[in-house]
């Protein structure tokens, strides 16, 4: 930067100006990435909680469908896949999380009225019929938390990257410029001082000639 700016006074503050916005707005963006990171732990938090409980929920469901299959014959279970077990009502909604729009899909499921099938299924159906019940809105919040980590990370990432810049390149680089613009400046005072003392000198000289 240094050979393309006119070393100049107004150059020298215009570029100290510009180094102290770069310096705030550096600090701005550390502690802009501080908190997005703070926030993406926490939300990773609430995602591996919910993950959990959502291995628990599938080991559980697992194993009652295992129960059913081997207690229900294969014509019952052929009637029950024709069967409309509930009704399933969507709804799209956002979050903020670290001013960033997250989507969320929220599920609400209504269980339909259906034959008793009690005698032909025995009790695994109506258990697992629970446990997907409870199952379903926490597999699409998972998927909801997944996609908002992947937005912050993309995010904190762009942040990151505008931070470097500043500190490892813009910053050093403006470091650089106003060092040699200063010392140019410095040259110059120094330079049209000694030219000052010679015309001085000269002219005392020719006083005392005279």
């Amino acid at each position: 930067m240094a050979s393309t700016v006119s070393p100049n006074r107004m150059t020298l503050l215009a570029l100290k100006r510009r180094y102290t916005i770069s310096k705030r707005g550096l600090k701005l963006l550390k502690d802009k990435l501080e908190a997005m990171v703070k926030a993406f732990r926490d939300l990773y938090t609430e995602f591996d909680r919910e993950r959990r409980y959502i291995e628990e929920l599938m080991e559980a469901f697992v194993e009652l469908l295992n129960q059913y299959e081997s207690e229900t014959s294969p014509a019952v279970r052929d009637r029950i896949r024709s069967m409309q077990l509930f009704q399933v009502a969507y709804e799209l909604s956002t979050r903020m999380v670290f001013n960033i729009k997250v989507p969320f899909l929220d599920v609400s499921l209504k269980r339909m009225d259906i034959p008793d099938l009690y005698l032909q299924t025995g009790p695994a159906f109506y258990k697992a019929l629970s446990v997907y019940e409870e199952l379903l809105p926490h597999l699409l919040k998972l998927a909801s938390l997944r996609n908002a980590l992947h937005m912050m990370s993309v995010e904190i990432e762009k942040t990151r990257r505008r931070s470097n810049a500043l500190e490892y390149n813009v910053v050093p680089e403006l470091e650089r410029t106003i060092k040699w613009v200063q010392q140019y400046l410095d040259e110059m005072e120094r330079s049209q001082t000694v030219r000052i003392m010679k015309v001085k000198s000269m002219l005392e000289k020719e006083r005392g000639n005279a």
